[in-house]
């Protein structure tokens, strides 16, 4: 059997992200509370620190938004498109 080339390098892959899904959708929060330099808290859909990540769904589970409608997803993003080979 012979294998597929490809060009995919599996072992390096870029650093994981995690990010929190709000009903079924990526949520973009404060990871981190990190501010601009006037101090508005930036906002974004994931971050590189798993902690930060459980600490933002903690607090959507703490405003009510309820356990079944938050989740915490770890996805590894790559520089490339992957190409079937036909």
């Amino acid at each position: 059997m012979a294998a597929i080339p490809s060009t995919v390098d599996f072992k390096t892959p870029r650093q994981k992200e995690w990010g929190v899904l709000q009903s079924k959708n990526l949520a973009q929060l404060n990871y981190g509370g990190i501010t601009d330099d006037k101090g508005v808290p930036i906002k974004t859909y994931s971050t590189n620190c798993y902690q930060d990540a459980l600490d933002q769904a903690k607090l959507l589970i703490a405003q009510g938004t309820g356990t079944t409608n938050v989740q915490v997803v770890e996805f590894v993003p790559y520089d490339y498109m992957m190409q079937p080979n036909v």
